[in-house]
């Protein structure tokens, strides 16, 4: 019984030890690699219960999700010589597990590469790229063409025969065509392709550069999937004196809109002020000409009452000189043949004469 006991704690205490070096776990987050003594044996990118040989294989795992890579500022020159210090980052993905294991180990080895190669291709892009297109709305585009870039690896052209069969025409070989015309390089076409399988500085590609590239998967295992910029500030021993010229720039412009704006307010009122004198002489001369209508017509018709009945209008118009002489205290002298006298005599005294 004692013997029986013993044993059972030896299996107890074996499985213990044996179970966890037999056994592990991938869950879905992860990738796994199995070597033996430093060798690759095989790989696991599927989650799941795996087994593997007690203390001879070791499993190394990997992170299957996107990881960011922080770059290091730098300070890069743009085609318009301004310097812009650009803080960058970058996420990529482990694609090819033994790739990595072999050319990269860990995730801090891989932390370091990717910071090279996107600051790398960033030098290169923003060289290409004004002050205006990186820090506006044309950014996108210039963080679309660094995410591409990065994801080639540059070889040799020997390189690139040996390792595609001397098949220019592999699809993961990428051939880019630089020259004075097109200083961000295109992909070689049909042509240029067979030309280029025979002689390497063909004649038909006289003057141009020629650069070989292969996926950085192939290269590297991962896959850079985007790189974005954090921020792109001026250097510190020049953003006072950038942003003096740009405070004069503005201001030279809101005095301009001024200047604009008050020519534009005096034009405004020449225009207005000539149309109310305009307004004002038409509206004159129409009331001068209406009053000389009326004015006539009043002559037409006194001079028809005039006709009609002389007599009265010469006694009506005596009786308004009257009121305005005769006021009750003056004495008025007038000859006995004045022509305003007659109406002052009555019938009766002038029959008695």
């Amino acid at each position: 019984m004692p013997r029986l006991i013993l044993t059972i704690i030896i299996v107890i205490v074996a499985a213990f030890i044996l179970v966890p070096q037999a056994l592990f776990t991938v869950d879905e987050t992860q990738l796994a690699i199995v070597t033996r003594f430093g060798a690759f044996q095989r790989d696991y990118r599927s989650p799941g219960l795996y087994v593997k040989q007690p203390f001879v294989e070791t499993v190394v795992k990997m992170d299957s999700r996107l990881l960011r890579v922080d770059a290091q500022p730098a300070s890069l020159l743009t085609s318009d010589k301004r310097n812009l210090v650009i803080d960058a980052y970058a996420r990529y993905r482990i694609i090819d597990p033994l790739k990595f294991f072999q050319r990269l180990r860990t995730e801090t080895e891989a932390v370091s590469r990717v910071s090279d190669i996107v600051n790398s291709q960033l030098r290169r892009e923003v060289a290409l790229d004004t002050q205006s297109e990186v820090i506006s709305e044309t950014r996108e585009q210039v963080m679309r063409r660094v995410t591409e870039a990065s994801n080639r690896s540059e070889i040799s052209r020997q390189q690139a025969l040996d390792l595609f069969n001397n098949n220019l025409r592999d699809p993961r070989l990428t051939i880019i065509i630089t020259d004075e015309a097109v200083p961000r390089g295109r992909p070689a076409t049909v042509g240029e392709l067979d030309a280029l399988g025979s002689n390497d500085q063909p004649e038909i590609l006289a003057g141009a550069t020629v650069a070989y590239f292969r996926p950085l998967v192939d290269e590297l295992g991962i896959e850079i999937i985007d790189v974005r910029i954090k921020r792109a500030d001026f250097p510190t021993e020049i953003e006072t004196s950038v942003f003096a010229r740009m405070r004069a720039e503005r201001a030279r412009i809101a005095d301009g809109l001024r200047a604009e704006g008050t020519q534009r307010d005096r034009e405004i009122r020449a225009e207005v002020d000539r149309d109310v004198q305009i307004i004002l002489e038409t509206a004159n001369g129409t009331a001068a000409r209406l009053r000389g209508e009326a004015e006539q017509e009043a002559i037409t018709i006194l001079a028809e009452a005039l006709e009609k009945a002389p007599e009265f209008y010469e006694f009506r118009r005596s009786l308004e000189a009257y009121e305005k002489i005769i006021d009750g205290q003056s004495l008025v002298v007038l000859e006995i043949d004045s022509e305003l006298f007659k109406y002052l005599q009555s019938a009766g005294v002038l029959e008695e004469e």
